[in-house]
């Protein structure tokens, strides 16, 4: 009797199982038509299909931003659209940008202190996104509070790897505060990378005192970084005259980077790299080249006087002022220096052969300027010697053509430079 009940029940109850089923899948297709629709409503800016789609889905936070967002920037109502806002936050208060919208809408309204609360919560919301740290930062600074916007400019630099926002939050804060030390301490996190962008900054805005400083504080943060971002630093030093700078920074950067070891004049000759065995670093006091189209310089490695290279510099019957390499080297005023150099020249035609020529690097007065090399000769050796001027402590060693107007065609190499000090010499 039991087993018959059974029977009789399953297909009664198959059928009320059958009928809930019904029942969900109808109110789960509604339930997703209504979401289907009222986000195709929603993605129209306008006033009856945002309303339309609040309708279908009040519990919708994005919905009640969209409209609070078109009634306060349309100009329609700026209180309807703070209400909406209110609304939206209200409904979902860990999305940051329904705040910072808020937020916006208080600050048009002049309610500084609702704006500054808002902008609160956005931040506690998403402590960590750039976005919503750099919206943050620019309210405290138009409040004049730094301490704070620089809290949050540091979450900006900290987590925004785009480099046009992190030269934009830079300009920004340096115009706000003017302190190397307050962004040093405040906003900027100990990287090399965020040190050298402010590096960069501070050149271009001529700040000698504060570009010094940061690189201080740049080597202090014992961390490597790459030789060729620190070059631009020297070359601002150079053309600010402060060769003692220079100097300093050049050591420093040696101890951060040993590779620079090979890079560093000695009594016995102040030339660096002077035989041209090492990658020329193109800055700081190694050699400095650009192209030319007519002379073409290169590292020759079947030719050389001694060790296992030389530069060659190949002309090509046009006329270039000069070859497009030099270097800057520290010396001392009102002292004696012998200058040599090795050269070999193959059919080298020219009224107005190449020279080497050392000149004071700021004065541009003339120390050395050795014969033109012409025609086709094996390895020699040029000589001067020189005494500097009462205020010269750089000069510039480079290869010229006076006068530079005749063509010119042939090759030259030149290896083994020295320049080095008389009384150093005569010992």
């Amino acid at each position: 009797m039991d087993e018959m009940q059974i029977e009789l029940r399953s297909p009664l109850r198959r059928f009320f199982l059958a009928l809930v089923c019904l029942v969900l899948v109808g109110l789960y297709l509604q339930w997703a038509l209504r979401t289907y629709l009222a986000s195709r409503l929603a993605a129209v800016p306008e006033a009856s299909k945002l309303q339309k789609a609040i309708r279908l889905e009040p519990s919708n936070a994005e919905y009640r931003d969209l409209f609070g967002r078109y009634l306060a920037l349309s100009g329609i109502s700026l209180d309807e659209g703070i209400a909406n806002y209110r609304i939206a936050v209200q409904l979902n208060p860990y999305v940051a940008q329904y705040w910072l919208d808020l937020a916006s809408a208080y600050q048009i309204s002049g309610r500084v202190q609702e704006q500054e609360k808002s902008v609160e919560r956005a931040v506690q919301t998403d402590p960590t996104t750039p976005d919503v740290a750099w919206a943050a930062a620019n309210f405290f600074l138009l409040q004049g509070n730094q301490e704070r916007a620089l809290r949050n400019f540091r979450v900006v630099f900290a987590n925004d790897p785009n480099p046009v926002t992190i030269d934009s939050a830079l300009q920004i804060c340096w115009r706000a505060t003017g302190d190397a030390n307050q962004l040093l301490d405040q906003a900027l996190p100990r990287t090399p990378e965020l040190y050298l962008s402010f590096l960069r900054l501070l050149i271009s805005k001529q700040e000698v005192v504060a570009a010094e400083n940061v690189w201080s504080h740049l080597i202090g943060l014992h961390q490597p970084f790459s030789t060729n971002l620190a070059l631009p630093y020297f070359r601002f030093l150079i053309a600010k005259q402060e060769v003692a700078a220079a100097e300093t920074a050049w050591r420093q950067l040696a101890a951060v980077d040993p590779s620079l070891q090979p890079y560093f004049s000695t009594p016995e000759n102040l030339i660096v790299n002077a035989g041209f065995e090492e990658n020329m670093l193109n800055g700081g006091f190694d050699w400095w080249y650009e192209s030319s189209p007519h002379a073409d310089l290169s590292i020759d490695t079947s030719e050389f006087h001694s060790g296992t290279r030389s530069l060659s510099i190949a002309f090509d019957g046009r006329n270039p002022r000069d070859v497009g390499i030099a270097q800057f080297i520290p010396v001392k005023p009102n002292t004696d220096y012998d200058f040599s150099a090795e050269y070999r020249t193959e059919d080298i035609e020219s009224a107005s052969g190449p020279r080497f020529a050392i000149v004071d690097a700021y004065t541009n007065a003339s120390y050395v300027l050795t014969d033109d090399l012409l025609d086709t000769n094996p390895w020699r050796v040029q000589q001067a010697r020189f005494q500097t001027g009462p205020n010269t402590n750089l000069v510039l060693l480079t290869i010229v053509r006076q006068p530079a107007a005749p063509l010119i065609r042939g090759k030259l190499w030149i290896d083994d430079l020295r320049l080095v000090e008389k009384a150093n010499q005569d010992r």
